[in-house]
């Protein structure tokens, strides 16, 4: 079962960091690709994962279960894999908003990425602090766990610096890199399902 929890840390990592990255393509035919933008990018992607830790953290001492953390992924997943076709609208909206309320560029794409990424990315925040509370089995090891769960989070975001920049978005484009990530969410979540089964056999001891 920690083997399990370990590739969806790992899937969570890439998809998180990748993501962040394809987002900037996303911005620059409305916003540009300016350091403001990537200052905006960055800025959401931090706060949503602090949310999601703590979300993480909470909800995985309410309900520990296998089941529940997967539901978050399969959400984010969804909401991943739409957020090219809800782009355009989004950031139409947001460049209206900006002129009539005299915003900024970086409060503008800042609050255009929160509205189009900030609950998916949220909810994978909140697979770290999950992972940790379901693999540890006893106190002595929980600096063990959680530091080989962080170290194979960041392993996936390694990844997700690079796999969307040198292969992904050249070869397919954004909209399908942001869809193979929302299937790679989907397909590990699946496999989590068939590995806990029903959602009262969720609980991992």
């Amino acid at each position: 079962m920690r083997a399990y929890l370990y590739v969806l840390a790992f899937a969570a990592g890439l998809v998180t960091l990748g993501t962040e990255l394809a987002a900037s393509r996303l911005l620059a035919p409305f916003f540009g690709t300016s350091i403001v933008i990537w200052t905006s990018v960055i800025g959401l992607f931090l706060a949503a994962l602090s949310a999601g830790y703590w979300l993480g953290g909470k909800l995985a001492d309410r309900s520990p279960r296998l089941f529940t953390v997967l539901r978050l992924v399969m959400i984010a997943a969804v909401l991943i894999g739409i957020a090219p076709d809800l782009a355009r609208p989004v950031f139409g909206l947001a460049i209206k908003g900006m002129a009539a309320a005299k915003m900024g560029l970086l409060a503008g794409s800042f609050l255009s990425v929160m509205v189009l990424l900030g609950v998916p990315m949220i909810l994978l925040g909140a697979v770290s602090p999950f992972a940790i509370r379901l693999a540890t089995r006893q106190i002595e090891e929980a600096g063990r766990v959680s530091g080989r769960l962080y170290a194979i989070s960041t392993l996936g975001s390694f990844l997700g610096a690079f796999l969307p920049v040198v292969f992904l978005i050249p070869s397919v484009g954004t909209r399908w890199t942001f869809v193979i990530f929302a299937i790679l969410l989907l397909a590990v979540a699946l496999a989590g399902f068939l590995i806990c089964g029903k959602p009262k056999w969720g609980v991992l001891s």
